[in-house]
């Protein structure tokens, strides 16, 4: 499949990774990563745990804490990114949590290694998600989950408004704050099902829902079967 023509490169550069790490501490967002680690725990008691796109590694930490007898890797291509996220996971005293240098394209680890794998905010930047796509096939094992999370584009107002009123947030500031992010780091539920549909997927069971958790997200289920 072509590259989605509105990507950003696949890591985020310096200084962009400063920003983004302290746009990942605000509110809404820890509290999102920790509805994720919820929806992680739904899945799987223990096990080990791939985190593709981890940036700060806020939600690696988040699920260290609700699954302690898991193992949690969290990957990123920016170098940065990783420097901040262990930096982050030594403040936390996280000893369950590591983070690795890995290029979602071609990742070091061996087939059938993970039980459960998760992206949150990352899809938008894959220049070749299908390529990323069966990489995650590829180290998740058999009967196991890959859980995407990425930001709606078209998500109603209605429901950005809901979840920034609950969050605290004066709603017009958060409507200016999500049109700045939407317009470079979303995609729709379109490209989504074009990705997915690709004849190069391998996998074949998968779900999508919007509004995932009431959130302007996108949630991308995978099963391997």
């Amino acid at each position: 499949m072509e590259a989605l023509e509105r990507i950003l490169p696949e890591g985020i550069p310096f200084p962009g990774t400063r920003s983004y790490s302290f746009f990942a501490r605000s509110r809404i967002m820890q509290t999102f990563y920790r509805d994720v680690a919820l929806d992680v725990t739904r899945e799987v008691e223990r096990g080990r745990i791939l985190d593709v796109g981890t940036g700060p590694g806020y939600l690696p930490l988040q699920i260290s804490r609700m699954i302690p007898e898991s193992e949690v890797i969290g990957v990123d291509i920016s170098k940065d990114m990783i420097k901040i996220a262990r930096r982050n996971a030594e403040r936390a005293g996280a000893r369950n949590v590591r983070f690795l240098l890995e290029d979602a394209n071609r990742m070091s680890f061996g087939n059938e290694t993970f039980d459960l794998v998760v992206s949150t905010g990352s899809l938008h930047h894959w220049k070749n998600p299908v390529r990323v796509i069966n990489e995650i096939y590829r180290v998740l094992k058999f009967g196991k989950k890959a859980l995407i999370y990425d930001l709606w584009r078209d998500a109603p107002k209605k429901l950005l408004k809901e979840k920034l009123r609950e969050c605290g947030y004066s709603i017009t500031a958060g409507l200016i704050m999500y049109s700045i992010v939407k317009a470079h780091s979303s995609i729709t539920v379109e490209e989504v099902m074009r990705i997915l549909g690709e004849e190069g997927n391998m996998f074949r069971n998968y779900s999508v829902e919007e509004g995932w958790n009431s959130y302007p997200v996108v949630k991308v289920t995978l099963l391997k079967v």
